[in-house]
């Protein structure tokens, strides 16, 4: 997977950002890698869509500098280099369901960019599909959701906007 391996002689996962101002690495395997066309990733990336993949906070570190962290709204937090400006990874603040391993508070979404070895990570899923750009196309058959009809999502966000209203 990478070049470097940990105590118990497994590959190691690691990464950084373009300036190489941070680096990270991980012990634990990639979990849920995939691609998002939401409009809040394509924002965040500048690109037409975002590829992540987990990591459990457990096994993740930063072992050269620190992200700067931005709540980019009430259920997640993005983090990047403050110098180059570098999506490294985002992380739900609240837990969006028992079948979303990566979609809680004890997990990063890593940008699949970032990786040393990227090729490392193989996709299983596209989301928010409802925003995919036209001159978009994938051709194979892995699963896509429109992050507006995803359950978990929705019953997440009315939950926050709930307690907004309520403070």
């Amino acid at each position: 997977m990478s070049d470097s391996k940990n105590t118990s002689g497994e590959n190691k996962i690691t990464g950084g950002c373009y300036c190489g101002a941070i680096r990270y690495e991980s012990d634990d395997p990639p979990v849920e890698p995939g691609i998002c066309h939401c409009r809040e990733c394509q924002r965040w990336t500048g690109s037409a869509f975002l590829a992540v993949t987990g990591f459990p906070l457990t096994g993740f570190r930063y072992t050269k500098g620190n992200s700067k962290h931005n709540r980019s709204s009430s259920i997640v937090e993005r983090c990047f280099c403050p110098d180059c400006g570098s999506s490294l990874h985002s992380r739900y603040l609240v837990n969006l369901g028992d079948d979303n391993a990566a979609e809680n508070p004890e997990h990063v979404l890593v940008s699949v960019g970032t990786l040393d070895n990227p090729e490392v990570v193989e996709m299983e899923y596209y989301y928010g599909v409802e925003s995919q750009l036209p001159w978009v196309h994938f051709d194979d058959e892995l699963p896509r959701t429109r992050s507006d009809e995803d359950p978990d999502l929705i019953r997440v966000l009315s939950l926050a906007k709930e307690n907004r209203d309520l403070n």
